[in-house]
């Protein structure tokens, strides 16, 4: 069974990035402060922070970078930055680095599972955009149907990606050895 062997860190870090999403969401650039303090508490809590920190930024600048791509391309819209500006905000960039720090931690389960991994990627990368224009924090360049098609597509690739790339850079973890005991 999956929860078997499931320490307190993989609940801190589940519950801690969902509050960095909704501080993200819904506070944007007035909860940053906020943010940076739950992700410093990650790093200080992290047994590996070295290691920790190689991940989050690989990974962080990989998630903002599809994100900036698709602001370019006017598949997002910002609207706290005159809606002209092609870089995606701050608030956005904080909510990568925290869903980084997930990788190796609540969503190690995925590690080996990629297929599967794929398959939640498409469904879950998707539809948090989807609540996240539906709560104001972005608006679509493109039907919000046309666009939920396309990200369900890139996070088909992206989060796969992103468990490769956490495997590469990370050592071993405690917390996917439970998972898999």
């Amino acid at each position: 069974m999956f929860f078997t062997g499931l320490s307190q860190i993989f609940w801190v870090n589940l519950v801690g990035f969902q509050m960095v999403w909704w501080l993200s969401i819904l506070g944007r650039d007035h909860t940053q402060s906020v943010i940076v303090f739950l992700l410093l508490m990650h790093f200080i809590l992290h047994a590996r922070p070295a290691h920790e920190a190689k991940v989050m930024l690989a990974c962080s600048a990989i998630g903002y970078s599809v994100d900036a791509a698709l602001t370019f391309a006017g598949v997002f819209v910002f609207y706290e930055h005159g809606g002209g500006v092609y870089m995606p905000p701050l608030w956005l960039l904080l909510l990568w680095v925290g869903f980084s720090a997930t990788l190796r931690q609540s969503l190690v389960f995925f590690v080996d599972k990629l297929p599967l991994a794929a398959l939640c990627g498409a469904l879950a990368g998707s539809l948090t955009y989807v609540a996240a224009a539906n709560l104001g924090a972005v608006s679509f360049g493109y039907s919000v149907t046309a666009t939920a098609y396309l990200l369900a597509v890139i996070w088909a690739v992206l989060f796969p990606l992103l468990l490769w790339v956490s495997e590469l850079l990370g050592e071993s973890h405690a917390l996917h050895d439970a998972t898999h005991a």
